[in-house]
């Protein structure tokens, strides 16, 4: 059930996070068409008082021409619109002293703001601009006169910015209602997008338990025979290789069948218990030492002791098991392997179980906890195993709330388990 929640998690965020990107990309394109367009539009009266030296033209219909973003002498389409432009312009000569100011058209400055705020503008480094004077807005333009000096025209633009940012902030809230709802639907029909796979995966499971279940029994009848005929003929080559056959066919069923439930577990139906961590790792380790020792490779081992845990110990002792086993099988020949358990402050541990595996520098270790993998895609290597291993320990380890990792490094892959 847990692999069935992350899968839905998954499909959630990946399902928000492409609405998100669709919903950004399209609001950012509207919004910022309808800012271009509005600038395009500001330029275009600006640049029409600045042409008529800073007074806004009279009005000339039938001259205006369309363009992509808008019409460039829009001001053309009603004699009232020069009426309702406020602006103001100054002309300042060489010693930045205002010779020349227009306040008829605007009542937001009296006549020593106006200066001010020309001079600064005439002092600044850009030619056009927005700036903020409390809560409006206006645009400027500073240009050289032909005859020495500079023309300044100030233009209030406060109803074309809010206009922009009003919508700017409706369609933002647009969108958040939009993801909003789009996350509720989709919650509500992720069960049914997902359900073909969920009733595959259970279809699956119920087949490997199933089918473990009955394979059981003529193993048990082929492994019987084996030994009754050992006991009328003597041991043969024979009977050796069906009874280690056996071995090997009955331990792939015993894992199909202890993977398939591990999927199925809820951490609410773990038997929890205060279990001796350092006992147990030490256990699985000590029953790994003979079978370390006839192969002619060392164990090292560095146990802290008296580390005790709220867990399953069932589901720990495979977890270590998996760990120890993968380790003696995959360790170069007169290698080490170091076994070590080491506490992580007042709750929780770090057990890592290493080995020398000189084969493993430049291979993918993301596959390593995939199920059935085998780094020899041949299947002829000598290691028992059928690639289900490690994946168990990952599927137990999530279930008793802990992650599993892997690292190789100086000729040595390590295997840690973290809780």
């Amino acid at each position: 059930m847990d692999m069935i929640h992350r899968l839905r998690r998954k499909f959630l965020i990946l399902a928000f996070a492409a609405v998100i990107l669709i919903l950004a990309g399209a609001l950012g394109l509207i919004n910022g068409i309808t800012y271009m367009k509005m600038r395009a539009e500001v330029n275009t009266l600006l640049s029409a008082i600045v042409q008529n030296d800073g007074i806004m033209p009279s009005h000339h219909p039938g001259t205006s021409t369309e363009s992509w973003l808008g019409d460039p002498e829009w001001y053309n389409d009603t004699p009232e619109f020069a009426h309702q432009t406020r602006y103001f312009s100054a002309v300042l000569d060489n010693g930045n002293k205002v010779s020349r100011l227009n306040l008829s058209n605007i009542a937001a400055f009296d006549e020593r703001q106006a200066q001010e705020i020309a001079r600064s503008l005439a002092d600044g480094s850009q030619t056009r601009g927005l700036f903020k004077n409390n809560r409006a807005s206006y645009c400027f333009s500073v240009t050289d006169r032909a005859g020495g000096g500079k023309l300044v025209v100030v233009m209030d633009c406060t109803r074309d910015v809010g206009a922009v940012e009003g919508f700017m902030r409706y369609s933002v809230r647009f969108g958040l209602v939009c993801v909003l709802l789009y996350m509720l639907v989709l919650m509500f029909l992720s069960n049914y997008a997902i359900r073909p796979f969920v009733e595959n995966v259970a279809s699956q499971k119920r087949f490997i338990t199933n089918a473990g279940h009955e394979l059981k029994t003529p193993i048990a009848i082929i492994s019987a025979n084996a030994e009754a005929l050992e006991l009328i003929s003597g041991k043969s080559q024979w009977t050796d290789n069906i009874l280690f056959q056996v071995k090997r066919v009955t331990r792939l069923i015993n894992e199909l069948i202890m993977l398939a439930k591990i999927g199925e577990k809820d951490q609410r139906e773990l038997e929890r218990e205060t279990v001796d961590v350092s006992h147990t790792f030490a256990e699985v380790v000590r029953s790994f030492a003979p079978v370390v020792e006839g192969e002619k490779k060392q164990l090292v081992t560095e146990i802290q002791p008296d580390i005790l845990e709220e867990t399953d110990s069932k589901y720990l002792y495979e977890i270590f098991t998996i760990l120890m086993d993968n380790a003696a099988k995959y360790c170069d020949d007169g290698g080490t392997i170091r076994a070590h358990l080491e506490a992580r402050g007042q709750k929780g541990f770090r057990a890592f179980v290493s080995n020398d595996y000189k084969n493993g520098a430049g291979a993918d270790y993301t596959h390593f906890f995939e199920r059935f993998y085998r780094g020899d895609e041949s299947h002829n290597s000598r290691k028992a195993g059928y690639g289900i291993g490690l994946s168990m320990a990952e599927d137990a380890a999530r279930l008793l709330g802990g992650r599993i990792q892997v690292e190789y490094k100086d000729g040595v892959i390590t295997f840690g388990v973290i809780f």
